[in-house]
């Protein structure tokens, strides 16, 4: 493929590497086709505008029912990257010390959340039902960490289970940073029924839900309904997910705040 080519043969070049990959940023796929970036910016510019990909800061990821498929961890690490890291350094705004916090499990932005927390210095407590985020934050001494248990789930780091489920009905802490599979104006959902009766008890466990969801997850269903969206005080996303979009969740709550993708930036902004 190269820049000689006619703008709707790249375009279905561009189509049928989506149908095998979920995600390619702009510098990756500009060398493997031997095209400018420029290039390939306008055509997944014009891709997204026919709903064909959804765009990230950096590339595009491919359009999927969201009703039963997930992406590996290791996928999901490499998706989104900017936009999750930045919704991470707006989640931590939310922190203060001698907090009780619930963290999700399951999704790469909670892992990078733990990331986040382990450099604080503040006394924290946390619960949380993921493996990778009870590891980070094991051995410091400023937080005191709890992991209420279960069956680990084949490929994942989540604690899946009613030991879990039945430790959390005890429960009553400050905030639940929640992740989900897909977001709409009406609900959170997820792929797996287990999955939704945890998140559902750690909702119920919360004074307040604090909803971290990149924008390619918006406008979009998964099979299993978890909870109702006027659950969720506060969600947590980045500048893809457009002004149309948001117009349509309730308000005032949630709440929108949009983390910011520029270098240094330090301050994410209020939508209402």
């Amino acid at each position: 493929m190269s820049d000689e080519l006619l703008p709707a043969e790249r375009r279905q070049h561009l189509m049928d590497w989506f149908a095998n990959n979920h995600s390619g940023s702009s510098q990756d796929l500009a060398r493997l086709f031997g095209i400018s970036v420029s290039t390939i910016r306008r055509d997944l510019d014009l891709l997204a505008s026919e709903g064909l990909v959804k765009r990230t800061h950096g590339g595009a990821v491919a359009v999927r029912s969201r009703a039963t498929w997930e992406p590996s961890t290791d996928l999901a690490r490499r998706t989104a990257v900017e936009e999750k890291q930045a919704i991470v350094l707006e989640a931590i705004k939310f922190i203060e010390p001698g907090q009780s916090l619930l963290i999700d499990t399951g999704a790469v932005v909670c892992h990078l959340l733990a990331d986040e927390i382990a450099k604080l210095t503040i006394p924290l407590t946390v619960i949380t039902n993921d493996l990778y985020v009870a590891n980070t934050l094991t051995y410091k001494e400023n937080i005191a960490l709890h992991v209420p248990g279960g069956a680990c789930r084949f490929g994942s780091f989540s604690l899946l289970g009613s030991p879990g489920e039945d430790f959390l009905k005890d429960i009553r802490c400050d905030i639940f940073f929640m992740s989900a599979a897909a977001v709409d104006e009406t609900c959170v959902s997820e792929t797996i029924i287990e999955m939704v009766q945890l998140k559902r008890a750690m909702v119920d466990a919360a004074r307040e839900v604090i909803l971290l969801a990149d924008s390619s997850r918006f406008m979009e269903r998964a099979l299993h309904r978890t909870v109702a969206i006027d659950r969720i005080n506060t969600i947590i996303t980045d500048e893809g997910l457009s002004e149309e979009s948001r117009h349509r969740f309730p308000s005032p709550q949630p709440a929108f705040r949009i983390a910011s993708m520029e270098k240094g930036a330090a301050n994410g902004s209020d939508v209402t």
